[in-house]
């Protein structure tokens, strides 16, 4: 599920391993990941843009795409469904694991997060490159589609009034959560789901590497009782894939994106 940065130095050059740059930042943020993957990347890579590929008809954003859009974008990246993926972002482990989710979602077996990030290559003295990957354009073909590891807003309503058999666990950072900072969207207000229970997705990194996995475990442990199906939360779908990865990690199988997140649920049920 993770690779370092000496790993992928020593596998850059296979043929079937491909590198995504996933960096993405909040709205609020000034920064171009795009500009900044142009100026400063690994070789081999190709920039995995989230607001691009996504479902771009919704009002909500970087929601997943159809299957037939996604394998239309993901051929004009060249890249192959048997490839091994290797994703990475900027800073950390920010938004390589939304990415990482959207593949598994698709069926696509052969997918890892470059642990830290693009600090990661840097230290393994990996050669930095800028300037567009020239690409050759591939027939991607997703697979079976995991449907279990995405809840929809209708589905979460439901499992809400049917069962007690559930966590929610909202990655957003505690003053977002807590109603005192606001909604980097101007149209989204402050707030959280009810019955969900705060947890950063910065817990479980540290210095842009994810913590180990009895540290990733004894966090879980105080969250979640046991057995409980995991619903993963935050803004918009981008932190919640950090508890999804984590809990994959260790192990843990029971659960699920809520891709909409807290901007669909806020619209949805705002009176």
């Amino acid at each position: 599920m993770l690779v370092s940065g000496h790993w992928l130095k020593k596998n850059i050059k296979r043929k079937n391993v491909k590198v995504l740059d996933a960096s993405w930042y909040l709205p609020n943020v000034d920064r171009d990941p795009k500009k900044e993957y142009k100026s400063k990347r690994i070789p081999k890579s190709v920039f995995f843009d989230i607001d691009d590929i996504c479902d771009t008809s919704s009002n909500l954003p970087h929601m997943l795409p159809s299957a037939s859009i996604f394998e239309n974008k993901v051929s004009d990246l060249g890249i192959k469904s048997d490839d091994i993926l290797v994703v990475y972002c900027r800073e950390g482990v920010l938004s390589s694991p939304r990415v990482w989710w959207m593949f598994k979602y698709f069926g696509h077996k052969k997918v890892f997060i470059l642990n830290g990030g693009f600090k990661a290559w840097a230290f393994a003295n990996g050669k930095i490159i800028s300037g567009l990957e020239k690409i050759t354009q591939t027939k991607y073909k997703v697979g079976r589609l995991k449907k279990k590891i995405n809840v929809t807003f209708e589905e979460l309503s439901y499992i809400k009034k049917q069962n007690n058999n559930y966590s929610i666990l909202d990655a957003r950072p505690a003053r977002r959560f807590l109603k005192l900072d606001p909604e980097p969207r101007k149209n989204i207000g402050k707030g959280n789901i009810e019955e969900s229970k705060n947890l950063e997705a910065s817990i479980f990194e540290l210095n842009g590497f994810f913590i180990t996995k009895s540290k990733i475990r004894n966090i879980l442990k105080k969250v979640i009782f046991k057995n409980n199906k995991v619903i993963c939360t935050c803004g918009s779908g981008i932190s919640a894939c950090s508890i999804a990865f984590s809990l994959s990690f260790i192990g843990n199988l029971n659960w699920s994106v809520y891709d909409g997140s807290w901007a669909e649920w806020y619209l949805r049920t705002k009176s």
